[in-house]
């Protein structure tokens, strides 16, 4: 854990250094965005497995709140980046096992998520069509676990003891990754852009990736409205997790992006 900050200072310091020693002029971009999420994947504590699943046909009825916002920073060949995104979800209960809970018991789950993404930029050459990133990414999810049992749990030889007590439990795990990723963007047409975004590192999760990619439609005075697709990959593991047993969050978040970018 030690290395988080140093880490940290790193990607701060290293872009402040470098567009320090460049002439060129600078440039900037911040665009918000709203990501329509879907979730495919399975959170597990203990012997006890939670569906993580919200399609796109229950968007309206699993997404209660979320946005994000993305601001970059650049002069020359170097830049800097920092991307947010806040979602608050609730996917589809889960059948809690019997024994030891009564038949027709269900798990449901309230997730909320914070993602924090600072990362440098070395842009690879002056068109500023292709960049190698390296970055960290700080995931927070806090969860609100609640048991709809239907009655007294059934006898069991030997017993069980649910990994939960019957009452809502709150939970938050959050960790750092880092990543080594490549942006690019090109020209399509006279009014139109392409970009591609992906990553793939380590840390708190075992090898996360993310790939992106975006289509923008450019105006006059060179702001953008972006139409695109986001997946991201996690397998977080913590042997000690929600009540003392281990945890595991094994999830793809992918969607549909829409935003509009200010130069």
């Amino acid at each position: 854990m030690k290395r988080i900050p140093a880490i940290c200072l790193v990607l701060f310091l290293i872009p402040g250094y470098a567009l320090a020693q460049g002439s060129d002029t600078w440039d900037w971009k911040i665009a918000p965005y709203l990501w329509t999420v879907g979730i495919d994947g399975q959170l597990s504590i203990g012997e006890i497995n939670q569906d993580l699943d919200v399609s796109f046909s229950d968007i309206l009825s699993d997404f209660d709140v979320g946005g994000s916002l993305y601001g970059e920073i650049g002069r020359g060949q170097h830049a800097f980046h920092i991307d947010y995104t806040y979602l608050r979800l609730k996917p589809d209960d889960t059948a809690l096992p019997t024994p030891p809970f009564p038949m027709d018991s269900t798990l449901s789950t309230k997730m909320t998520i914070n993602i924090f993404e600072p990362a440098y930029h070395l842009r690879l050459n002056e068109a500023q069509t292709i960049d190698f990133v390296v970055g960290a990414r700080y995931l927070d999810i806090e969860l609100r676990m609640t048991p709809n049992v239907t009655g007294p749990s059934l006898p069991v030889t030997p017993p069980v003891e649910p990994p939960f007590p019957g009452s809502p439990v709150e939970v938050g795990p959050s960790w750092w990754d880092y990543f080594l990723g490549i942006k690019t963007n090109h020209q399509i047409s006279e009014n139109w852009d392409f970009g591609f975004y992906g990553t793939i590192g380590a840390g708190g999760s075992e090898q996360p990736w993310t790939l992106q990619a975006v289509f923008g439609r450019r105006f006059s005075n060179d702001n953008r409205l972006g139409l695109g697709f986001r997946i991201w990959s996690i397998d977080y593991t913590d042997v000690e997790g929600i009540q003392n047993q281990v945890t595991t969050i094994d999830t793809r978040f992918y969607g549909f992006l829409i935003g509009y970018e200010f130069n």
